[in-house]
């Protein structure tokens, strides 16, 4: 029986199974996943990555939990059109998500590194959420953060996973959606808390006196985003609470390996 955690997958859906191949996880045999945020989006299999997962969540309710990600966050606010297309589709790799639930469609070349017509993303808003009427609601449904259990002593503070952070000094409650969501160095270059916090959004390689070995780890807070955002990164499955590591670098990776979770 193991908990795993990872996040920030970005559509690279043959690298995630890589990854839990490697590990045997299997959540018949009560392993755990906890996904913080950001599976898709950039890389090239973002529908495949959501629906492996929600599907696995679904089949495995207690034993595997999705947060949500900036990148989910701008997904939902696309298919609603509340977003600015050119802040998602090309500054934040949103047009790989669409072409991928698009399909073989002749729309998604509309999607090619440019911001379509207003119709053209209307119809395509039409026909993504006409074939896949669970996308909406799943994406909405996604918490912001979740606590993990403790077993080792009931006075032990839970840890937290979150996305990218949290504001330092301010109650979880009072916690704003964008700064768990989108922030960056206020958080991990101030906080000094005493709850374990563990989090994904910014690179391990980018955060201060990274190492280059597996998660990040400086006081109370663990990184453990791969930066599979970039081809030159990877996912990055964590064992929690041993902090072993497994990293499967995007480089290299030939067809997508055939894998059973049992």
């Amino acid at each position: 029986m193991n908990t795993y955690l990872v996040s920030d997958i970005h559509g690279q859906y043959q690298a995630l199974r890589e990854a839990l191949q490697r590990v045997s996880f299997s959540p018949k045999r009560q392993d755990s996943l906890y996904v913080i945020g950001d599976m898709i989006d950039r890389g090239p299999q973002s529908k495949e990555v959501l629906e492996y997962l929600l599907n696995l969540k679904n089949a495995y309710p207690n034993q595997v939990f999705l947060l949500k990600g900036n990148h989910e966050q701008m997904f939902e606010d696309w298919l609603k059109g509340k977003i600015d297309p050119t802040l998602y589709l090309l500054m934040n790799g949103g047009d790989a998500t669409v072409r991928s639930f698009l399909g073989q469609q002749a729309m998604r070349r509309a999607f090619l590194g440019e911001v379509p017509s207003i119709d053209t993303q209307n119809a395509a808003r039409e026909d993504i959420l006409g074939r896949y009427t669970y996308l909406l609601p799943a994406l909405e449904s996604l918490p912001l953060y979740q606590l993990l259990p403790v077993n080792d002593s009931p006075e032990a503070l839970p840890p937290l996973l979150v996305h990218a952070g949290i504001r330092p000094g301010i109650p979880l409650a009072r916690q704003r959606h964008e700064d768990l969501l989108w922030i960056r160095e206020p958080f991990y270059d101030h906080y000094k808390g005493k709850e374990i916090v563990i989090f994904g959004h910014t690179p391990v390689s980018r955060l201060p006196g990274y190492t280059g070995q597996g998660p990040w780890h400086h006081g109370n807070m663990i990184g453990i985003d791969g930066g599979a955002a970039s081809p030159q990164g990877g996912i990055l499955l964590v064992n929690w609470p041993s902090l072993r590591y497994v990293y499967v670098p995007l480089r290299g990776l030939q067809s997508a390996p055939r894998v059973r979770v049992t």
